[in-house]
């Protein structure tokens, strides 16, 4: 089958020591549409880089108290303009301040969605953050447990290391097919902080693909495989099928898909990096839908996607500048 580079979503999160007392987190969400002219914000856009994002928090160890958090918007789709009101992507980033004193441990997600979700802030900026909460939970628990009582290494020196890709292509007819690819560093307690000496001492990788049906979003067909190693290069283990991942096939990758993917996996252990892969696809497939306006026959629009998610994030609330109709300049007088 032919496939049509749509869109490829990069994320990549990592942890360091940091002051005593301290780790520093970063992670990074990048964009880039592969295909087609649209409508974007009153004018016609080509392919390009849509979204460049990170946010670097210093957290108390072990506590995971957010002690400082920095957002940045190297690449946003929205400026403020006359079409948008005067509003613009990165105006809510000063609410991420909110988040100072908050504990990436129990009931970080709920706390993050008060402060940020839905039309409350950036939705990309919440993606990263969702994502680093479990992931620093579950490498500073780690850690603890090989480390009791250790407060800290050198500042600088590696802990962990993410990053997740993932591709949309277009396949026969309306189909998108999603890949994605995982993988998870764990560093050695006496790594060097300069990267040339970093040793890593386990990884953990994960591949997974959907194919998916538009407009419905239904999967089609899902698939999904792990593999683990130690530090040594002959301890490469084979790829694992994980079957799990089929019980998605006739799910929806809308609201609600996110459940669907934990309730798949609810009784299985070790398989957490392979969930947070599958929950990143369903915002990519999201991402490929405007480089499919043709194909949809969506007639020109202001806003991003063909159709876009009402209060998914500040720009598009349900009475935000992208989803209610912008007035018509008042004629001048002659």
């Amino acid at each position: 089958m032919l496939l049509t580079p749509l869109h490829t979503r990069m994320i990549s999160l990592r942890l360091v020591w940091g002051a005593p007392g301290a780790i520093i987190v970063e992670g990074r969400l990048f964009d880039l549409r592969k295909r087609g002219i649209m409508p974007l914000a009153g004018k016609l856009r080509g392919p390009g880089v849509v979204h460049d994002m990170a946010v670097r928090l210093e957290l108390a160890y072990p506590s995971l108290e957010i002690r400082s958090i920095q957002p940045t918007m190297a690449a946003f789709p929205f400026a403020a303009s006359r079409v948008t009101r005067g509003e613009g992507c990165p105006d809510r980033l000063p609410e991420v301040q909110r988040l100072v004193g908050a504990s990436l441990r129990n009931g970080w997600g709920t706390e993050l969605m008060n402060v940020l979700g839905g039309p409350r802030g950036c939705f990309h900026i919440f993606t990263l953050l969702r994502l680093l909460g479990p992931t620093a939970e579950t490498v500073v628990d780690r850690e603890q447990v090989r480390r009791p009582n250790h407060s800290g290494a050198v500042a600088g020196s590696p802990m962990f290391a993410r990053s997740i890709i993932m591709d949309g292509m277009m396949g026969t007819g309306l189909q998108i097919r999603l890949r994605g690819v995982l993988s998870d560093l764990h560093y050695r307690p006496d790594a060097n902080a300069l990267p040339l000496e970093e040793e890593m001492e386990e990884s953990f990788e994960a591949t997974a693909e959907l194919e998916t049906e538009m407009p419905a979003m239904a999967i089609l067909a899902a698939s999904g495989r792990v593999r683990r190693s130690g530090s040594d290069i002959d301890s490469l283990e084979a790829w694992e099928t994980v079957p799990h991942v089929g019980d998605l096939v006739g799910q929806l990758v809308v609201k609600g898909y996110t459940v669907q993917v934990q309730k798949v996996f609810a009784h299985t252990t070790g398989l957490g990096p392979m969930q947070h892969l599958l929950f990143m696809l369903a915002p990519t497939l999201q991402q490929c839908m405007p480089s499919m306006a043709e194909e949809l026959e969506v007639r020109p629009r202001r806003a991003e996607g063909p159709h876009p998610a009402t209060d998914t994030c500040h720009m598009f609330r349900a009475n935000g500048p992208l989803v209610e109709p912008v007035p018509s300049p008042v004629p001048t007088a002659s």
